[in-house]
């Protein structure tokens, strides 16, 4: 029994520090118990395999096709943006654009799941230098993505809400209970930063 409590002590103690750290540190340093960096490429990797959106239409007499390609977010400390290359064409006339969106990162907490919303998906094309037939204010083109976009990635966080592990001592077994006490979000250069705080009780 003494050699099953030291082995469930030692682990407990380096996974998660029974320090008395109170504060999360976003800085470098690892004084945080948990900390977890998702990389914007999983999400790209996933983008990536949508291949290409495209759609049509009609302006005065003129017939018009686009196409959508080549998805991904980039992800720094201040926001996190989702980029496209997009293709008009209409006759012998072709032109590309980048269609731009906002990302929503956050986390919730009572579900533990991180979620990448990507809202805001479309663009206005000027095509009046080319449909000069067509009055100034109809020859705007507006491509718009959030119906394909409308449901969040979501990204499972790795750490429990609450874990209870048993230890037995001189034949007497009581419980060690870890609770996750403070869990936030950063935004950082490449990728999203989630870190977590414990504090370990025994019940």
């Amino acid at each position: 029994m003494r050699n099953y409590f030291s082995i469930k002590f030692t682990m407990l103690l380096i996974i998660f520090s029974f320090g008395m750290t109170t504060m999360l540190n976003k800085d470098d340093n690892y004084s945080n118990h948990l900390e977890l960096f998702i990389h914007q490429d999983i999400i790209n990797n996933f983008l990536s395999s949508i291949g290409t959106i495209d759609g049509g239409g009609k302006i005065g007499g003129f017939d018009y096709n686009w196409d959508v390609s080549n998805f991904y977010i980039v992800i720094d400390e201040e926001k996190a943006e989702f980029y496209g290359n997009i293709r008009l064409k209409s006759g012998q006339f072709s032109r590309e654009d980048i269609i731009v969106g906002n990302v929503n990162v956050y986390y919730d907490d009572l579900e533990n799941l991180i979620f990448v919303k990507i809202e805001n998906v479309d663009v206005d094309i000027d095509i009046s230098h080319i449909f000069n037939t067509i009055p100034k204010d109809v020859v705007n083109i507006n491509v718009d993505l959030s119906q394909y976009f409308a449901e969040p990635f979501e990204i499972q966080a790795p750490q429990p809400k609450t874990t209870s592990y048993p230890i037995t001592v001189n034949n007497d077994t009581t419980q060690i209970v870890i609770n996750n006490k403070e869990t936030q979000l950063f935004l950082v250069e490449n990728g999203i930063k989630i870190i977590s705080i414990y504090q370990c009780d025994r019940q």
